[in-house]
């Protein structure tokens, strides 16, 4: 019996364990930052590069700071979808190629549009979150 217990014990601290890292931010040394010019506009970004990352996300945040985003960069390139799952803001999803040109923006999505999936046009190697609105700096250039 007493063995019992302790495999549940066991059991249960290792799914608690699992459980918080996947649904933990990321502690701030750990995010990668950089900067992308897109349009001849250079952006601040955080980079998103790993599954676990790009599953993260922007989720469970309450702000992304102004003219910065979250990029999100893909093995591959192909029909990438994303959606608003714990999103508490709007954002704007631009859709870019292997060469960073942009094929597509998704404006102003609201995390009231949660579970609809948003996917590019065609193929993509790299998505950028950003505030809802900034991306028309990059459309007008």
């Amino acid at each position: 019996m007493r063995d019992k217990f302790f495999l549940i014990l066991g059991v249960a601290i290792i799914a608690w364990s699992f459980y918080a890292f996947f649904t933990s931010p990321p502690a701030k040394g750990e995010i990668r930052e950089g900067v992308i010019v897109i349009a001849n506009t250079e952006i601040q970004v955080e980079i998103a590069d790993s599954d676990l990352e790009r599953m993260r996300g922007l989720s469970g945040r309450e702000a992304l700071a102004a003219r910065t985003g979250l990029l999100f960069i893909f093995e591959k390139s192909g029909l990438h979808g994303f959606w608003m799952k714990d999103m508490n803001f709007p954002i704007d999803i631009v859709w870019l190629d292997e060469n960073f040109g942009i094929i597509g923006v998704e404006k102003s999505v609201s995390p009231d549009t949660y579970p609809q999936v948003f996917y590019p046009p065609r193929a993509v190697k790299y998505v950028l979150e950003l505030n809802a609105g900034e991306s028309d700096v990059l459309e007008s250039k």
